[in-house]
């Protein structure tokens, strides 16, 4: 999409989107991040469901402050929200998010999984990625950004190489032209189903639909969090959306973030 026109025409589809999760939209040709700009926005009172949304970005983030490259090509956005549950549960955003992505890009026939805790995958090669970031005083949320970045359209020989070898795109799995929009309309739509479901407090039901689209369960692999490197066996998620991992000396350790290496996969990792 021409530059001159991605804002004026993303602008005008969403004034015609009626679903309660976009509320109000701010649209950028070329943005640093969109996470960014939406947490301050949040932290100046920005309402429920402001989106922010960019043609490309040029400090895009994913988790641990790491670099996400946004050429041309991929869906940019980060949503506001401040929700009515127990801050615990909140992580679980991630988890409604996923969903919602995977099954928008499973509309084009294409089978895609999530790996735990933000990816989301086809045939092993990473499509888009999750990030959540919050604020909040004890049990109180007082808002949490989503930001989901979506290789839909890009071209991959503009990605670093060592991304090439470990992503795809939407139009490079289906092999024809993806409408921009139609996917963004889709994706609402199906993101506001499960934050219905998320704020209706049903997470058993989140859950047990994520897990059936997870590829991580079950696995053997080595988990690396901010403090230590594990190895085990992915036995299931809790409630909260930990992970739980059997590990040779026989304890479960829950996790809540980390990075997830399959051992199957380390050779091409």
């Amino acid at each position: 999409m021409k530059e001159a026109s991605f804002v004026k025409k993303t602008e005008a589809f969403l004034k015609k989107l009626d679903f309660d999760v976009v509320k109000k939209s701010f649209v950028f040709d070329d943005l640093d991040s969109t996470n960014s700009t939406a947490k301050d926005l949040a932290k100046a009172g920005g309402t429920e469901g402001a989106v922010v949304i960019a043609r490309i970005q040029s400090h895009g983030r994913g988790r641990f402050e790491r670099s996400w490259e946004s050429p041309e090509g991929g869906v940019y956005l980060s949503l506001i929200l401040r929700p009515s549950v127990p801050r615990q549960n909140t992580s679980l955003l991630s988890f409604v998010a996923a969903l919602a992505v995977t099954k928008s890009i499973n509309t084009y026939g294409v089978h895609a999984t999530i790996k735990w805790p933000n990816d989301v995958r086809v045939n092993g090669r990473k499509i888009a990625g999750i990030l959540l970031e919050s604020e909040g005083e004890g049990p109180t949320i007082n808002y949490v950004v989503v930001g989901i970045g979506i290789n839909l359209a890009i071209d991959l020989k503009k990605l670093s190489a060592d991304l090439q070898t470990r992503s795809t795109s939407l139009v490079n799995e289906v092999h024809h032209m993806v409408d921009y929009h139609e996917f963004l309309r889709t994706l609402f739509m199906t993101f506001e189903h499960y934050y219905t479901v998320f704020e209706e407090q049903h997470f058993g039901e989140i859950i047990d639909e994520w897990k059936t689209y997870s590829d991580t369960l079950g696995k053997s692999l080595r988990v690396r969090t901010m403090t230590e490197t594990l190895q085990g066996t992915a036995v299931d998620v809790d409630q909260s959306g930990f992970l739980l991992l059997w590990t040779a000396s026989g304890e479960t350790k829950k996790i809540l973030s980390g990075d997830c290496l399959y051992f199957d996969e380390l050779d091409h990792t």
